[in-house]
């Protein structure tokens, strides 16, 4: 023998299998869900409060994992390319600007191979000249030129580097500075080389 739990439920006597916990009538030898004997000698109809509860799934949350692709673009956008377009082709004809062109220039000191765009060149160009203008305000105020003769020297060098370098860029080759020799025609040929247009693209000098 065994004790059946029972609850009252409108009026109506009702058992719950203790296996599945699925409510069946009084005097019910089967439960009619998963067929369990309930007359088996120590089985306990549960009531609903004992009910076994189901348990609900919860849904399982995937880890994101984030994209390397991204990383991988940052640290290439990172990286430095120097006159270079966001292709990867080279800039030849590159704008720096007056500061710029002026710290290409400096950094350049005696590089007489390769080119120089022509904005950048006529960029350091317009920098010298202030320099110099400045050096020849003071030397005047101090009554002496030695200030204006070491500035002279100290652009002697790199001036001679971006004339050759900036006939480079025309595809032209630095024999051409000594049209400087030649009286007033030379002169005036030369700056005319100077002002081209330097090529699009790679030439024999880079």
């Amino acid at each position: 023998m065994f004790t059946k739990v029972k609850q009252n439920n409108g009026g109506k006597i009702m058992n719950f299998c203790p296996k599945c916990g699925t409510s069946v009538k009084a005097g019910a030898r089967f439960c009619p869900n998963c067929g369990f004997d309930l007359q088996v000698k120590g089985a306990t109809p549960t009531s609903a409060a004992s009910a076994p509860a189901q348990a609900t799934p919860q849904p399982q949350v995937q880890p994101q994992t984030q994209p390397q692709v991204q990383f991988q673009q940052q640290a290439t956008m990172a990286a430095p390319m120097p006159q270079a377009t966001a292709n990867g082709a080279i800039d030849y004809q590159s704008n720096l600007g007056l500061f710029g062109a002026f710290s290409e220039y400096m950094k350049e000191y005696a590089k007489f191979n390769g080119r120089m765009s022509r904005a950048n060149y006529w960029w350091a160009y317009l920098a010298i000249s202030i320099i110099e203008v400045i050096a020849l305000t003071l030397s005047y105020a101090m009554g002496s030129f030695l200030l204006l003769n070491v500035v002279g020297l100290l652009f002697f060098v790199p001036g001679c580097s971006s004339y050759v370098r900036r006939l480079h860029d025309s595809n032209l080759s630095a024999v051409n500075i000594l049209w400087l020799f030649l009286p007033i025609a030379g002169p005036i040929y030369l700056l005319v080389l100077l002002c081209k247009p330097g090529d699009q693209q790679a030439n024999r000098f880079g």
